[in-house]
């Protein structure tokens, strides 16, 4: 398989994980839940789902409730929580791991998020990203991401995808020396018009 294989076979796996849990629709019990992350921009390397849930106001004992029902599945090994209410990210933390049925563990991260939260917000980059990936561009993407794995390096996705998009580095060492020379933290980053 190829990068843009591996991909996709990342991607439909983490869409089989989400129709196990029935996540979308626990969820929708208590927010609009939207898919984010590499998942919804078929960018899949690590085995991560990401979903910002949003509402009218995060609750704890609603997304429990929700957590709840997911760590009862047999395959859920462990589940988290964090509230971030008073910090920059201003809102409340789900996680859970699940074992797939190959071993694999898969990382969920889930955000219980105010429909008015100020953002920035992952949900405000799916559709930008997407409609400005190319088949190249998401398999230089998808390189860059396997290579810092392979290294142990650590660097966050959407720094990868602005180098690739806005900057069009090309090469891994390339963008190590760009990477080091970008602020940490969150951002506000999309990708530039074309």
């Amino acid at each position: 398989m190829d990068v843009l294989e591996r991909a996709e076979f990342k991607r439909n796996t983490a869409h089989r994980i989400m129709a196990d849990l029935n996540l979308p629709d626990l969820w929708k019990t208590v927010g609009d839940p939207i898919l984010v992350g590499a998942v919804a921009y078929h960018l899949v390397v690590n085995p991560d789902i990401d979903m910002e849930i949003y509402c009218d106001e995060p609750n704890v004992e609603s997304g429990f409730e929700v957590l709840k029902n997911l760590a009862i599945h047999p395959n859920v090994t462990k589940a988290r929580f964090s509230n971030h209410l008073d910090g920059p990210d201003q809102g409340l933390y789900f996680q859970i791991r699940y074992k797939n049925d190959d071993g694999e563990v898969w990382k969920l991260d889930m955000w219980l998020l105010a429909h008015d939260h100020p953002g920035p917000c992952a949900r405000d980059l799916v559709e930008p990203l997407k409609n400005a990936l190319d088949d190249a561009k998401r398999k230089t993407i998808l390189t860059f991401k396997e290579e810092a794995i392979k290294n142990g390096i650590k660097i966050p996705s959407i720094q990868i995808y602005e180098a690739v998009m806005d900057h069009n580095i090309q090469n891994f060492n390339e963008l190590m020396r760009w990477h080091e020379k970008q602020p940490q933290g969150l951002t506000t980053w999309k990708p530039k018009s074309p």
